[in-house]
């Protein structure tokens, strides 16, 4: 079979609107958390809606998962744009 260059361009069409899709995604998440009153709550909510467990984020994000843990239950304030940014990447 031979790749033609217009199946070339289907392809990156698509890549293209999985990309633009990301970004969406990471946009509304990244203003969920933000504005949220309870960003560790809202930091939940997305991690259990893609069954991440704590101690794997946790280690994403560069903290411990009790630090995580805090954020979840209220028990520390916002984690801040740095955290954020790494939370949607």
């Amino acid at each position: 079979m031979a790749i033609t260059e217009s199946y070339l361009y289907e392809i990156l069409d698509g890549v293209s609107m999985i990309s633009a899709a990301k970004e969406k995604l990471a946009k509304r998440m990244a203003g969920e958390i933000a504005l949220s009153d309870d960003p560790g709550k809202t930091m939940r909510k997305w991690r259990e809606i893609f069954t991440v467990i704590q101690t794997d984020l946790a280690k994403c994000l560069g903290v411990s998962s009790s630090v995580l843990s805090d954020y979840e239950g209220g028990r520390r304030k916002s984690p801040g744009s740095t955290t954020i940014k790494k939370f949607v990447e």
